[in-house]
């Protein structure tokens, strides 16, 4: 599974670009189809709105296939160097960073032959004035956008420095009609996407989807002759079809892939895994948290985030691929540490070694003074499990056996309660799964009547995730990643947007509202106001938890040059590696025929 969106932010008050196409040519020689999986676990359906999160498109991460962005970040480059004109040439904020004009690309024509205009972007913008449309997370808009020629001024009720990645970066531009369909019914069916992509839609079958190169492209015709994009149900199943050569691209884990498949060829198998996300628990705060008793106080959410062997899970879960989170701040390490405070208490807070648990002991390893899982819980009002022991002066708490619901005797209790909850992951995610697994084995050996609950894919996941709280308590997810640590917080603690992780898990907190106001606020040069409002959010992640850190995601890349050369790899790392939206069209149009 790909799991990733992720960011850019130029500091800078007014960014000019050039207007240079993406490098492709109407004489460029064209190769064999290619076929790419971003994601594994997707049940196709014939819907390609890029503004319904369940639609195939938004499931499978091919939006930008058809629907593209203004700007194309990298997010491996933070500097303006990685800020790539796509359907916008410049942008520039005004007004004290609340207007942002944008000047739109001229020449480029949908898929249908028709021309875009400043018009279409205008209508697109007015579409995620609906919250249920703004799947993008497009801040919130003081009025309509206006127009000039071919300049297009947004309107913020706020500075948002900090937002082009959602505007910019991931708003995916339709033409007007259909925006203006998308705006009254944002989950609208969409079978025939028109967009400015290189691509359009070939064939559909519930197996199979692909994609034919757009005669009108701006950027010239694409290298690949076709994409295609087929419905994979599992890791192991992509891993056998990269082997098998019936699979060119792949966005998900795979199982021990330098020895299952790139050391089978290294001259034409490759992976390359750049980190740039913080993968969490997700904990869901709704009344009556899913069923779920316990996660509701800040203590047992602490204990147990303090409570997972993290390193079991980078090395078993993920194997290897990733690396075990080590500071309840959730920012991304070392690449964020700048933001850490400066008093060292986030830089090394979670455990981030040690071997897979035995089912009988578990120790409270490399932890601060006080924050071990005993005296969380016990500081909390918790008893300990009848059957357990704690040496203080080892830090050690031996069990008398796994809190499974089989044995209260072995749990902890308050109220005549227990820690219960399940983790809720899709069963073809191989890794999550896994994680879930190691965790439950974990927990229950501390106390906790954790267990495992599946999804049979990413769409029942998804959709029971972001649309019934009543079906959930808690869920391994990867972070929306980002340069900027505003990315991830804004989702994991901005609870007053539909769109995001906190609103689905029903996270409220109004300092982390205010802090998040602050840093949106604030020019990314003047790093001495800058640095205290991220800190602050750091210390709300750290002592609220309304997520568990547990892992620092990797952009999945697996992939073949067999067909195509170019690709971003560790000596070229010019893009975001993964098969995904939004970067799947900048890279496509670097890629080259193999003679």
């Amino acid at each position: 599974m790909n799991r990733r969106a992720l960011t850019g932010l130029v500091g800078a008050a007014a960014l000019l670009l050039a207007a240079c196409s993406s490098g492709g040519t109407s004489s460029v020689k064209t190769g064999k189809p290619l076929i790419a999986e971003p994601t594994t676990g997707v049940t196709f359906s014939k819907d390609f709105n890029p503004y319904d999160p369940n639609s195939v498109s938004s499931s499978m991460g091919t939006r930008s296939l058809v629907n593209e962005p203004l700007i194309e970040f990298d997010q491996l480059d933070p500097t303006e160097s990685g800020t790539h004109p796509w359907l916008a040439t410049g942008f520039s904020f005004k007004n004290g960073g609340k207007d942002l004009q944008v000047t739109i690309r001229q020449g480029v024509k949908f898929n249908d032959g028709s021309s875009l205009g400043a018009n279409d972007v205008a209508a697109t913008f007015k579409a995620m004035e609906n919250p249920k449309a703004d799947t993008p997370g497009v801040p919130p808009q003081a009025s309509d956008p206006t127009i000039s020629g071919n300049t297009v001024t947004l309107h913020f009720t706020s500075p948002q420095y900090t937002g082009l990645w959602s505007i910019l970066g991931t708003t995916y531009i339709l033409k007007a009609s259909v925006a203006n369909q998308v705006a009254q019914n944002p989950t609208m069916t969409i079978t025939n996407p028109v967009g400015t992509g290189p691509f359009m839609l070939g064939s559909y079958s519930s197996s199979l989807i692909k994609w034919k190169p757009n005669p009108y492209y701006w950027g010239g015709t694409p290298p690949e002759s076709e994409i295609d994009t087929p419905s994979i149900s599992t890791n192991a199943a992509a891993s056998d079809a990269l082997v098998s050569g019936q699979l060119d691209w792949a966005g998900n884990d795979i199982p021990n892939v330098y020895a299952n498949y790139v050391n089978l060829n290294p001259q034409t198998n490759h992976a390359w895994f750049a980190s740039g996300n913080t993968v969490v628990l997700w904990f869901n705060l709704n009344p009556g948290n899913g069923g779920a008793t316990g996660i509701s106080e800040t203590a047992v959410r602490k204990a147990i985030s303090y409570g997972v062997d993290r390193n079991a899970l980078a090395l078993l879960g993920e194997s290897g691929y990733e690396q075990p989170a080590y500071s309840s701040s959730a920012l991304v390490l070392p690449n964020q540490k700048v933001f850490l405070p400066p008093d060292g208490s986030l830089s090394s807070d979670l455990a981030a070694s040690g071997s897979v648990p035995d089912a009988a002991t578990a120790k409270a390893d490399k932890l601060p003074s006080g924050a071990d899982v005993y005296d969380i819980l016990t500081g909390a009002g918790w008893t300990a499990p009848a059957s357990s022991h704690y040496d203080g002066s080892a830090g050690t708490f031996k069990s008398g056996g796994n809190c499974d619901g089989g044995n209260a005797a072995n749990c902890w209790t308050k109220g005549g309660h227990i820690i219960k909850f399940s983790i809720y992951d899709p069963v073809p995610c191989s890794d999550y799964w896994e994680s879930a697994s190691l965790m439950s084995q974990e927990l229950q050996a501390l106390g906790m009547d954790v267990t495992t609950k599946p999804a049979q894919g990413y769409s029942d996941w998804n959709t029971t995730l972001t649309s019934n709280p009543a079906g959930w308590q808690t869920a391994i997810h990867w972070g929306q990643g980002g340069s900027i640590p505003y990315i991830q917080y804004q989702d994991w603690l901005d609870g007053s947007s539909s769109t995001t992780a906190a609103h689905y898990e029903g996270y409220s907190n109004p300092a982390a509202q205010s802090a998040l106001s602050s840093y949106a606020s604030t020019d990314p040069s003047n790093t001495s106001a800058l640095y205290p409002a991220v800190q602050q959010l750091a210390a709300i992640m750290a002592s609220d938890v309304p997520e568990a850190p547990l892992l620092y995601g990797a952009d999945w890349n697996v992939y073949s040059s067999a067909k195509y050369t170019g690709w971003p790899n560790q000596s070229h790392p010019y893009m975001n590696p993964s098969p995904s939206d939004p970067q799947m069209p900048y890279i496509l149009m670097q890629l080259k025929a193999v003679s």
